[in-house]
This record gives C-alpha cells, sequence and structure tokens, in this order.
C-alpha cells in the first residue's frame, strides 16, 4: 500500500476535519464514532487481513480528503483504489462501508442523547418531555442565522424554492432485523457507559471488551 496509515489518529483526525463546528466541549460525536470506526477496523484486519484493513481506510480519508477540499486528484485517486479491486475484495469494503455507516448513525443517536442530557442539566427545558431534538425547526434556524451567518431574507428564499418529491420503493428502507436491533441498543449502551463520570478502570475495560464483542 502506498501510504503508511495510522490506526487510530487518521480516523480521529478526519472525523474532526469533517466535522468541526460539531466538536465543542459538550460533543462527544468524533470520539464515539472514532472509537467504534477503530474496533470495525480491528476486526476487520482479523477477519480478512491487514491490506483489508489499510484498503478500507484509505478510501475512508481519501473521501473525507475529498469532502472538505473538493480536489478532483483525490476523486480520481479513489477510482484508481476501488478499480483496481477484485470482485472478493471489493464486496468486502462495501459491507465494510455499510457497517461503519451504521456504526456512525448508531454514534450520532448517543450524541443526540447526550447533548439533550446536557441542555435538560443546565435548564434549557423544564422536563424531559419538553426538551427538543437535533431536528427541532427552531434551533436549526438559529443556527443558521447564528452560526453560519445567514440573513433572515436568505433562509426564507431558500426554503420557497425547495421540493418535495414522492420516492416509492420496493422494499422498506428502515426494515432491520430484530436480532440487530437488540445489538444496536448494547453498542449505544455501551458508549454511554463508557463516557460516565464516575466510571472505573476496570469497568471500562469491561464495557470496551463488550464493545468489542458487540461489533
Amino acid at each position: 500500500m502506498a501510504r503508511s496509515l495510522e490506526k487510530m489518529a487518521s480516523i480521529d483526525a478526519q472525523l474532526r476535519l469533517l466535522a468541526p463546528g460539531k466538536v465543542s466541549e459538550d460533543d462527544k460525536l468524533v470520539e464515539y464514532d472514532a472509537l467504534l470506526l477503530d474496533r470495525f477496523l480491528d476486526i476487520l484486519q482479523d477477519l480478512h487481513g491487514e491490506d483489508i484493513r489499510e484498503t478500507v481506510q484509505e478510501c475512508y480519508e481519501l473521501s473525507a480528503e475529498y469532502e472538505n477540499k473538493q480536489d478532483p486528484n483525490k476523486l480520481e485517486e479513489l477510482g484508481s483504489v476501488l478499480t483496481s479491486l477484485d470482485p472478493g475484495d471489493s464486496i468486502v469494503v462495501t459491507k465494510s462501508f455499510s457497517h461503519m455507516l451504521n456504526l456512525a448513525n448508531l454514534a450520532e443517536e448517543v450524541q443526540i442523547a447526550y447533548r439533550r442530557r446536557i441542555k435538560l442539566k443546565k435548564g434549557y427545558f423544564v422536563d424531559e418531555a419538553s426538551a427538543t431534538t437535533e431536528s427541532d425547526i427552531e434551533e436549526t434556524f438559529k443556527k443558521l442565522v447564528g452560526q453560519l451567518k445567514k440573513s433572515p431574507e436568505e433562509v426564507f428564499d431558500a426554503l420557497k424554492n425547495q421540493t418535495v418529491d414522492l420516492v416509492l420503493t420496493a422494499h422498506p428502507t428502515q426494515s432491520v432485523r430484530r436480532s440487530l436491533l437488540q445489538k444496536h441498543a448494547r453498542i449505544r449502551d455501551c458508549l454511554t457507559q463508557l463516557n460516565a463520570k464516575d466510571i472505573t478502570p476496570d469497568d471500562k475495560q469491561e464495557l470496551d471488551e463488550a464493545l468489542q464483542r458487540e461489533v
């Protein structure tokens, strides 16, 4: 492999590069995501070898670099890596990114719950039932105007130009086996407990091993 890829720091660095605006003192999304991806890459290497792991990580990094800089050379480099794979390896790489997306979604779910608890502790809401979610439209408008420096007129004009199209599919896109839903719940639980303030070193090791098993 042309690149010498670092196991953990590289993934963490790329995640921070992609989501600098999300990282704050109350934000654990990058830490959750990097932890899960690191565990997954370790398991991928155990099952399919170091070359597959490096290929997946290289594709991940090239995608992140292209997303950040829109450099067409990175896209060409990514295409070269993918087209050089034999059919068997291409299936493994494709499935790997499917699993990585699921893990990223789990990390985001735990982050949303974490951020909600922080807001409750700071007294932003009267009770949990009235707490806003990440998709709260008022909070979205505040971010657009306050953080992204968009004027109310720009937001209004953008909304006026939105269109909605119906898409019919042949199968339910959110259909997930019960066993997998249960596994996802256990992963979320491990992530939540790993970041508890009163966790002991022994507890942390036990939870880390449990997370490894679930992934």
